[in-house]
């Protein structure tokens, strides 16, 4: 039902692996059966890739290339919003960010936080001199390999792809200037000294942070925008919030500090009634 229901609302996210189990939506259905609305536009949801890798490397604007090997975005654009050029029918979600052997280097001053070679050994599966301490199961999915044609076969993807993505990576960094997506000259950086890394990556859901119609009380709407009588709802059971369809991930917080407003302002509403 929730499946269903969420494709409804939500056709954008149908193919879309779900990261949590459990979620019915109850409190979503409660308020359409008593004659509410669910917003029309936006959303908001969040696909947050923390699933292999680092999670403090997931932003850095390393080469990123989609299932077929091949770049497909200004890497400069923030995970939680990457899952817009990942929602086709086949591998959805799916990418992999791509790094050869200086990165600790050319990558010092990028945003985010740099793990060490030592330290990737934990996401590694080939790796089997490191104790996988710390990690989940599906974080380790990080490859390293002398060779770009090594590398594609561990990441799954077409290697003259891959190896024509690099070239044309390698070409637009000497020049200074990326001619295809647009990212600043201090992001680019020739792939070349082996080995080389890649951080195969996989966007799902985590939550769905949109909901029902409601006004500057919270309270319910109908689909002609009357409030319900007695029928209210806050956080992530209300819609018009957020105003986009990801969730900003530069606002620390915000999911929470939401609802804790929410249900302290409504509570003292109500109260007064």
């Amino acid at each position: 039902m929730m499946l269903k229901m969420s494709n409804y609302y939500l056709p954008d996210l149908q193919y879309f692996d779900r990261k949590q189990d459990g979620k019915t939506g109850d409190g979503h259905k409660m308020i359409v059966w008593a004659g509410g609305r669910i917003e029309n536009l936006n959303h908001t949801k969040m696909l947050h890739d923390f699933d292999a890798g680092p999670a403090s490397m997931c932003d850095m604007p390393f080469l990123d290339v989609n299932a077929d090997g091949n770049r497909f975005v200004n890497e400069t654009v923030e995970m939680s919003l990457l899952s817009n050029y990942l929602r086709q029918q086949k591998n959805t979600g799916w990418y992999s960010q791509i790094f050869d052997s200086t990165y600790m280097t050319f990558a010092a001053s990028w945003p985010g936080k740099l793990v060490d070679p030592q330290g990737l050994k934990a996401y590694e599966p080939d790796d089997t001199t490191t104790e996988k301490t710390g990690v989940f199961k599906d974080l380790i999915r990080t490859y390293v390999c002398n060779t770009l044609d090594e590398l594609a076969q561990k990441i799954k993807v077409d290697p003259t792809n891959l190896k024509n993505s690099v070239a044309r990576y390698n070409e637009l960094a000497t020049l200074g200037k990326d001619l295809d997506f647009g990212v600043p000259p201090q992001y680019l950086h020739t792939i070349a000294v082996p080995p080389f890394y890649a951080i195969n990556r996989h966007l799902r859901i985590s939550a769905i942070c949109s909901g029902a119609e409601v006004n500057e009380n919270c309270q319910c709407l109908t689909p002609s925008g009357s409030p319900i009588k007695g029928l209210y709802a806050v956080g992530n059971c209300s819609g018009n919030f957020y105003g986009g369809v990801d969730y900003p991930l530069t606002v620390y917080g915000l999911s929470l500090g939401r609802c804790y407003t929410q249900g302290y302002v409504i509570g003292k509403y109500v109260a007064k009634l």
